[in-house]
Protein backbone atom coordinates (compact mmCIF):
# COMPACT_ATOMS: atom_id res chain seq x y z
CA UNK A 1 0.00 0.00 0.00
CA UNK A 2 2.96 2.09 0.65
CA UNK A 3 4.22 1.88 -2.85
CA UNK A 4 0.56 2.67 -4.38
CA UNK A 5 0.42 5.96 -1.91
CA UNK A 6 3.59 6.95 -2.94
CA UNK A 7 3.31 8.47 -6.22
CA UNK A 8 0.19 10.63 -8.19
CA UNK A 9 -1.22 7.61 -10.21
CA UNK A 10 -1.25 5.36 -7.17
CA UNK A 11 -3.46 8.05 -5.64
CA UNK A 12 -5.75 8.64 -8.29
CA UNK A 13 -6.70 4.71 -8.78
CA UNK A 14 -7.78 4.46 -5.14
CA UNK A 15 -9.58 7.48 -5.70
CA UNK A 16 -11.46 6.41 -8.13
CA UNK A 17 -12.15 2.98 -6.17
CA UNK A 18 -13.13 4.75 -3.32
CA UNK A 19 -15.81 7.27 -5.66
CA UNK A 20 -16.87 3.91 -7.46
CA UNK A 21 -17.88 1.94 -3.68
CA UNK A 22 -19.35 5.53 -2.45
CA UNK A 23 -21.64 5.35 -5.60
CA UNK A 24 -22.48 1.83 -4.93
CA UNK A 25 -23.37 2.58 -1.36
CA UNK A 26 -25.40 5.65 -2.86
CA UNK A 27 -27.52 3.09 -5.48
CA UNK A 28 -28.24 0.52 -2.79
CA UNK A 29 -30.52 3.15 -1.40
CA UNK A 30 -33.04 2.40 -4.40
CA UNK A 31 -31.97 -0.88 -3.96
CA UNK A 32 -35.75 -1.17 -1.83
CA UNK A 33 -37.78 -0.38 -4.72
CA UNK A 34 -38.69 -2.68 -7.74
CA UNK A 35 -36.25 -0.58 -10.26
CA UNK A 36 -36.25 -2.33 -13.77
CA UNK A 37 -33.28 -1.28 -16.48
CA UNK A 38 -34.01 -1.49 -19.81
CA UNK A 39 -36.86 -3.92 -19.44
CA UNK A 40 -35.04 -6.52 -18.38
CA UNK A 41 -31.95 -5.56 -15.88
CA UNK A 42 -32.91 -5.03 -12.27
CA UNK A 43 -30.93 -2.19 -10.77
CA UNK A 44 -28.85 -4.47 -7.93
CA UNK A 45 -27.31 -6.51 -11.27
CA UNK A 46 -26.59 -3.46 -13.67
CA UNK A 47 -25.20 -1.62 -10.49
CA UNK A 48 -22.87 -4.61 -9.69
CA UNK A 49 -21.55 -5.03 -13.33
CA UNK A 50 -20.92 -1.38 -13.62
CA UNK A 51 -19.01 -1.38 -10.31
CA UNK A 52 -17.20 -4.99 -11.59
CA UNK A 53 -16.16 -2.92 -14.90
CA UNK A 54 -14.86 0.14 -13.36
CA UNK A 55 -12.61 -1.83 -11.09
CA UNK A 56 -11.34 -3.56 -13.56
CA UNK A 57 -10.68 -0.83 -15.94
CA UNK A 58 -8.69 1.19 -12.92
CA UNK A 59 -6.92 -2.07 -12.60
CA UNK A 60 -6.15 -2.98 -15.93
CA UNK A 61 -5.10 1.14 -16.88
CA UNK A 62 -3.01 1.00 -13.31
CA UNK A 63 -1.17 -1.59 -14.19
CA UNK A 64 -0.19 -1.63 -17.78
CA UNK A 65 0.25 2.13 -17.37
CA UNK A 66 1.38 3.69 -14.40
CA UNK A 67 3.09 0.45 -12.21
CA UNK A 68 5.66 1.71 -10.32
CA UNK A 69 7.58 -1.99 -10.51
CA UNK A 70 8.31 -2.63 -13.98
Amino acid sequence: MREVFGHWPGRIFLLVLLLSVVGLFFVTSLFSKPVIIMGWITLPFAAGVVFILVWLCAYLVYYFKYWPFR
